[in-house]
């Protein structure tokens, strides 16, 4: 080729390559036009305004009222507000809030909320995940608080009155529960486990959220921050006490936990369910009794939050600020709307007719050899249960017409 021929080649070239360029830019739009007409529009602000004016229809979409959403929005406010630009103005923090309470309450994919909110399925899952961090940050210390000594005393004393286990001092529940989490990136399934302690009104007093692979529920306990914390005895748990004025002996504080769980000095688990006497039993529904009120918490954050329901298209770790972001959220209702809501109503409703031998078939029991202090402590309980001092006047009729499946109201 002739130095000629070069000369006109090279501007031919460099223009189809600039022609390309401006092809593929075309295709590559800063913000879609459907989502230009949100801020054209004011599509949000106007969705706003009109949920406001319908309080059902607010708390429908949101799950709590209009003056708990301003509540928190004012809390949010300044963490979640981002500046505008010379470009485009932001997003403002209601909006930001709005959208992720939406999510939450639905479980809607982040592409089907794009059209309602006229966002892109990116910046939702963007915004989701910084409100739900703030969320964690800024609310968990005020209905999340790490317990002090005399905390659990006020706890214990309250689950005491309301729930007839009276040996445990501390009877809060130690349970589990699994979201299948799915990463966009890859091809492989997850489970996010929360492990929390409820007290007596069905909120959380401590959780721990993470993935543990296929663990046991034993193994994650043990895993477990909570765990490592209970076993190193740096919970700030009240010493032991006398339980009764007629029995001269002091009872530790201890957790209530389902079979899955370890026998532990500090923590109780059921009798295994072969060969069971009467006293036995007895134990057994008592305990069941005092833990259903772990399952009520968890029936009715997933009942609100359907997020919970479904499998979560985002990585394992913004699954866990979801899930931590929806436990503070679930105090926080239940602190502030705690009249709005029937623990022992949806207990009621909950209730199986086989209360004393529950279904643990979606569990792995601990195979765990427990120690002699732990099951003497046990048998302990079992006998003040079945004593004339620390039985109740149904125990025994629940027992004894368990198999014949009648309900009995107390």
């Amino acid at each position: 080729m002739s130095s000629d021929e070069e000369d006109v080649a090279i501007p031919i070239l460099w223009f189809l390559l600039r022609e390309i360029e401006q092809e593929e830019n075309k295709k590559k739009l800063w913000v879609h036009p459907l989502n230009l007409k949100r801020t054209e529009n004011n599509t949000i602000k106007c969705f706003i305004h009109e949920l406001r004016n319908d309080e059902c229809k607010f708390r429908n979409f949101t799950r709590m009222s209009t003056d708990m959403f301003d509540y928190i929005l004012e809390i949010l406010n300044d963490e979640i507000r981002k500046p505008d630009t010379n470009f485009r103005k932001s997003i403002t923090p209601e909006e930001k809030l709005l959208v992720t309470l939406s999510y939450l309450a639905t479980g809607e994919r982040f592409q089907r909320l794009h059209y309602q909110f006229r966002l892109g399925a990116t910046t939702i899952g963007l915004i989701t995940n910084e409100v739900c961090i703030a969320i964690w940050k800024l609310l968990s210390p005020i209905y999340l608080p790490t317990p002090r000594e005399e905390d659990w005393i006020k706890i214990s004393n309250e689950f005491n009155k309301i729930w007839n286990f009276q040996i445990a001092q501390e009877q809060l529940m130690v349970s589990t529960l699994l979201f299948n989490v799915h990463h966009v990136l890859v091809p492989s399934f997850h489970s996010i486990v929360l492990q929390a302690v409820v007290d007596a009104h069905a909120k959380f007093i401590t959780i721990d959220v993470g993935d543990y692979g296929r663990s046991s529920d034993s193994g994650i306990f043990k895993e477990s921050s909570f765990g490592k914390m209970l076993l190193h005895n740096e919970l700030n748990l009240p010493p032991p006490r006398i339980i009764h004025n007629d029995i001269n002996e002091e009872y530790p504080f201890v957790f209530v936990g389902d079979e899955a769980y370890p026998l532990l000095p500090c923590l109780m688990r059921p009798f295994p369910r072969r060969n069971l006497t009467n006293e036995k039993r007895i134990f057994n529904y008592r305990q069941s009794r005092a833990r259903r009120i772990v399952e009520c918490a968890f029936g009715i954050m997933v009942k609100k939050f359907k997020v919970l329901e479904n499998k979560i298209v985002v990585g394992p770790e913004k699954a866990t600020q979801i899930v931590k972001a929806i436990c503070v959220l679930h105090n926080l209702i239940m602190t502030r709307e705690q009249h709005c809501i029937d623990i022992q109503e949806f207990i009621n409703s909950q209730e199986q007719n086989d209360i004393i031998e529950q279904d643990i078939s979606r569990i792995r029991s601990s195979n765990n050899r427990s120690s002699i202090a732990a099951i003497s402590l046990r048998n302990k309980f079992t006998e003040y249960f079945n004593s004339n001092k620390g039985s109740v006047s149904w125990q025994n009729i629940y027992t004894k017409y368990k198999d014949l499946n009648i309900s009995i109201k107390k």
